[in-house]
């Protein structure tokens, strides 16, 4: 006869506690702090068992399977292990293997359950950020802040060299290349930990983001990225996030020195590796196209409320640099610009004011002024600023 699935729960507990409070040889600190987790957990699913139980159910096998791990890991003693110059690999097999994979790229199926993930010694961050001394102090007395637990307890100081020095011949043999200013790598380490979940590992978005978030993530690898990304913008999204997506603050979890490495970072490596546009040049529009709707603008009506409400972001010259700009990402449009002046004619100004740019502050005036209203402030912007035949409001400010 079955025993009650809340009875072999509280037994599995119980075991647990058990196995804890007996702190077998062998077990270190971290596997002991393991087991408590995986105990607490067990409470707190039981209290919520009729509301999950397949969670729950998932809970407890979760502990027992740790609970077992680390007892058949404990109990192994290392005098088991072979010596002389196999001992590495055999430990690294034995107790490394599962979380940095068996060619050290940390590639495993646990890989997703942990956060940070485990190291990849293969790489030249690795080679360059690793020393022997760092490793071997690794081993014996973990990493605080990841799953990396200590094996000081388990390997005799000789078999922590051992398989070290079985990790550097094995895994790091690559020609390390000169060493990396620290704020890149700083910002390697938060990228993985904070933005590799939706950016990706190569920076081009994670694939579970494409159909899940809308808009997806910012593909740092695409071509138009370098255009639309400068380094103060990408600093305001990380710190204060983007409205309108999944891209959160990060002021109160970062400090800005660490939001500027992990900028940096993504600008070395993913945004300027990325190809050049490919885009062809906008063709020039029709200067001479007039407003729609056989509207006509009036130059000093726009001029007045252009003075009085866009001055601040496009500024008075209107070049984009109004007293307001600094504080805003992507930067208000400038007039004066070869690209602006390509494509702004009179109804694509109309249409702006009217509609707004999405993904950007600019707001959608057609809500609160006429359609006249807003053909005066395009007549005075194209005819200030836009149109070939206007003065240039540096040299003369318009009136």
């Amino acid at each position: 006869m079955s025993r009650a699935p809340g009875r072999r729960r509280s037994q599995r507990s119980s075991w647990c506690v058990c196995l804890i409070n007996q702190r077998r040889p062998g077990m270190s600190e971290g596997m002991v702090k393991t087991l408590r987790v995986f105990t607490a957990n067990n409470r707190v699913s039981r209290k919520r068992a009729s509301h999950g139980r397949g969670l729950a159910r998932a809970v407890h096998r979760g502990a027992g399977l740790i609970a077992g791990l680390l007892l058949g890991a404990a109990s192994a003693p290392a005098a088991d292990l072979p010596s002389g110059s196999n001992e590495g690999a055999a430990i690294y097999k034995k107790h490394c293997a599962v979380c940095h994979g068996d060619r050290g790229d940390g590639n495993t199926r646990v890989r997703r359950g942990l956060s940070p993930p485990p190291r990849n010694f293969t790489t030249a961050h690795a080679r360059e950020e690793l020393s022997r001394e760092r490793m071997i102090t690794s081993v014996t007395y973990g990493r605080p802040g990841t799953a990396m637990v200590a094996f000081g307890g388990r390997l005799s100081a000789g078999q922590v060299e051992n398989v070290v020095d079985y990790i550097r011949a094995t895994f790091m043999t690559g020609k390390a290349g000169p060493a990396r200013p620290r704020r890149l790598v700083l910002g390697e380490e938060i990228y993985t930990r904070h933005c590799a979940v939706c950016h990706g590992d190569k920076g081009s978005g994670a694939m579970w983001t494409q159909a899940s978030l809308n808009p997806p993530p910012r593909n740092f690898t695409a071509p138009e990225t370098a255009a639309e990304l400068t380094r103060e913008r990408m600093i305001t999204s990380v710190t204060y996030g983007r409205p309108g997506t999944a891209m959160m603050s990060f002021a109160k979890r970062l400090s800005a020195a660490e939001i500027e490495a992990v900028v940096d970072y993504v600008r070395e490596r993913f945004i300027a590796s990325a190809p050049p546009p490919s885009h062809p040049p906008v063709a020039q529009a029709d200067m001479a196209a007039p407003f729609p709707a056989g509207l006509h603008g009036d130059r000093d009506a726009g001029r007045e409320f252009y003075m009085n409400n866009c001055l601040d972001c496009h500024g008075r010259e209107g070049n984009g640099k109004g007293p307001r700009s600094k504080f805003i990402n992507p930067k208000p449009r400038n007039f004066l610009s070869a690209d602006a002046r390509r494509r702004l004619n009179r109804p694509a100004l109309f249409g702006a004011v009217r509609d707004g740019l999405r993904g950007t502050v600019m707001p959608a005036w057609g809500k609160v002024l006429s359609d006249q209203q807003i053909a005066d402030v395009a007549e005075f912007v194209f005819t200030a600023f836009v149109s070939p035949d206007a003065s240039s409001p540096a040299k003369k400010k318009p009136h």
